[in-house]
């Protein structure tokens, strides 16, 4: 099933003050498409636009939001459709116009007719699309009453009608929409030209399962089954431009028209009214009826041109943090095991230790929970890793030591989730400075492990953690080495792992394309499978590809996976599974990997069995990720997030 939308490409030029901002794509149907897209819902536009640079902007605004383009035909005896939206500023506030003629050099690329292939579009229609319109043209209009498919209309000019006679009128429109959104200049006219008295007469005379009329700041009103609701807009947003707002708020309605499978009811009336003002409060904010979505495309002038005429792209070059944080790993990490905060680990004696506490957030968590594992393995001591919230509900009388993990060292979460532990119990391993560090938690100075250096003082910036993850678990790793008398291979060990890795999933990637290209969409779901000395990379992976916003984890522990975690599984439609794996396993392991060999999978497996396995496959995981973000062509460090995230990101307070 797919949501398709139908018509002409337009290139929205956007100015403020007499200057050119940027371009970006237009139509209101294909708007609609354009915020279905960061749904997961399968979206395509149907439509033509000129060969010419316009055109390929127009496209590129819709196919880098993940919207299918395939379907558009480009035109050689034609201009693309472009739309001019200047804005003013000045002691009045801000006002704006929209014209079809550039304001610089007076000409006008449109042209009136559709130039839509509808033979191709009715040929490569399916029964189960959803098909959008936004006018009624003779083009569209064939498509609509050739097809009987479900259709939705966004109408917000009514020139169209004018030149249609009343029977007209009626055979184009009634009972042809599932939903029909009018603004209120559109329902004015309907309610003048046939004498309407009332919207509900407007509802009779479309023969629409929905309809909406769109009000503003002031709300919308809503008529379904013949019930009339009225919503009003509460805390509406500060404007710095509308253009847009009602295509998105229809958007929603779309949306969740299909989410909910096609059931309407007041309840869905309210609760998407709900979701599409929150939308548009966003919309409302930026510039452009698509500023919320991408940004405005940056293009510069060729020669003396105007650029309504001809322009070229410009592109930023942009060094992603992603890149910059890998590239630095590998010295980061054997700076950190070659610090002062590898020697005072060195000198804790673990063998009086009984019960010690692991604690860490985010990516810290996976290297807290190798750390664990690691002081178990060697000591037989009794170690747990858990999150801060856990512990600080949890009966620690007894902890002897408690291992905190913070790349900065003043997380918040870790120092309330251990208030209530005497401070001589705690150490924290830390890339942050010893004097803020003490100052904040009051934590001897003795106990504070940092790795930072006068050299190796630079730290990682965005949302995933690399160095706070591998460098901390690398200091633990050397006390492996140093238990088993090899100390002085250890950093010749993590060199090797991350050259190996590096370079396997550089050939992973180039030789897997295709399959990749499919595994990797946005929205899909991983099941990563993990177990036999694999938990701290499925831990680590988990928490990078879902603080990155493009994928879905589900982690299944290989042996209890077959107590019932299969049926799940077998009414999955996409079967995508990573699978970390140690170099020997047990007979039942390899049932499941028979068991698993027909679907899509990523298997990562170690040269090494035990922890020399737990630490190479947590190499692995910063490697894969940094590969499916060089894949994907983004910055997998720096994801999009609402502002009201931010509020819970920045909390300070009790747990």
């Amino acid at each position: 099933m797919r949501v398709i939308s139908v018509g002409d490409l337009v290139l929205d030029y956007y100015y403020k003050n007499g200057k050119l901002l940027g371009v970006n794509g237009g139509m209101t149907s294909h708007n609609i498409i354009a915020n279905i897209s960061k749904f997961k819902i399968e979206t395509a536009v149907y439509g033509t636009c000129g060969n010419d640079i316009q055109g390929d902007i127009a496209i590129k605004s819709l196919s880098d939001l993940g919207v299918n383009t395939d379907n558009i035909i480009k035109l050689d005896n034609i201009k693309t459709r472009c739309f001019h939206v200047s804005y003013t500023d000045d002691n009045n506030g801000m006002t704006f116009t929209s014209k079809k003629r550039c304001p610089f050099c007076n000409e006008k690329n449109w042209y009136d007719e559709s130039k839509i292939n509808v033979d191709n579009i009715l040929n490569n229609i399916k029964d189960d699309d959803l098909l959008v319109f936004d006018n009624l043209n003779s083009q569209n209009q064939k498509i609509i009453d050739k097809t009987k498919n479900r259709k939705v209309l966004d109408l917000g000019q009514y020139f169209e009608l004018e030149k249609m006679s009343d029977k007209e009128l009626v055979k184009k429109i009634y009972e042809k929409f599932d939903l029909i959104n009018l603004n209120e200049r559109v329902e004015k006219y309907l309610l003048k030209r046939f004498k309407f008295k009332d919207l509900n007469d407007i509802y009779d005379f479309l023969g629409v399962r929905l309809l909406i009329v769109t009000r503003g700041k002031a709300g919308a009103d809503f008529i379904h089954n013949n019930n009339f609701i009225s919503l009003k807009l509460e805390n509406a947003s500060n404007e710095v431009d509308p253009t847009g707002a009602g295509d998105s708020f229809f958007s929603v309605f779309v949306t969740q028209y299909v989410l909910s499978n096609y059931v309407i009811d007041n309840d869905f009336i309210k609760n998407t009214f709900k979701k599409a003002t929150k939308l548009t409060s966003k919309v409302v904010r930026k510039m452009g009826a698509r500023g919320h979505l991408n940004n405005l495309y940056k293009i510069k002038r060729i020669n003396n041109e105007c650029t309504s005429d001809n322009f070229d792209l410009f592109i930023r070059k942009q060094i992603k943090r992603c890149n910059i944080n890998i590239n630095n790993l590998e010295t980061r990490v054997i700076n950190a095991i070659k610090s002062n905060a590898y020697d005072s680990l060195e000198k804790i004696d673990f063998n009086i230790l009984n019960n010690s506490l692991f604690i860490g957030t985010g990516g810290s968590f996976a290297g807290a929970y190798f750390s664990s594992k690691m002081i178990n393995y060697i000591y037989a001591i009794n170690t747990s890793c858990m999150l801060p919230r856990d512990v600080f509900y949890k009966n620690n009388e007894k902890i002897e030591k408690i291992f905190m993990f913070s790349y900065s060292g003043t997380t918040n979460d870790i120092i309330e989730g251990t208030k209530k532990i005497d401070n001589n119990k705690k150490i924290i391993i830390t890339k942050g400075e010893k004097q803020k560090i003490f100052e904040k938690t009051k934590i001897l100075k003795s106990n504070i492990f940092t790795y930072r250096t006068n050299s190796n003082k630079g730290k990682e910036k965005g949302f995933l953690s690399f160095e706070g993850t591998l460098a901390p678990a690398s200091m633990f790793l050397k006390l492996y080495f140093k238990n088993n008398n090899y100390m002085d291979s250890c950093e010749n060990f993590i060199r090797d792992r991350m050259s190996y890795w590096n370079n396997y999933f550089n050939d992973y990637f180039n030789e897997n394309k295709k399959i990749l290209k499919n595994t990797l969409k946005k929205g899909n779901t991983f099941n990563i499978f993990t177990g036999d000395n694999t938990k701290a990379a499925s831990i680590d992976l988990e928490s990078k590809i879902i603080e990155s916003g493009i994928f879905n984890c589900l982690i299944h522990e290989k042996k209890n996976f077959s107590h019932g975690r299969f049926i799940n599984y077998e009414h999955l439609s996409d079967k995508i599974n990573i699978y970390f794996k140690q170099k020997n396993v047990s007979e039942y392991e390899t049932k499941l990997l028979k068991y698993l060999e027909n679907d899509n999978n990523i298997i990562i497996e170690s040269q090494y069995d035990n922890i020399l396995c737990e630490f190479d496959l947590l190499v692995a995981s910063q490697y894969l990720i940094y590969h499916i973000s060089n894949f994907l062509n983004i910055d997998i460090s720096k994801p999009t997030y609402s502002e009201d995230a931010m509020k819970i990101y920045f909390y300070k307070g009790e747990l």
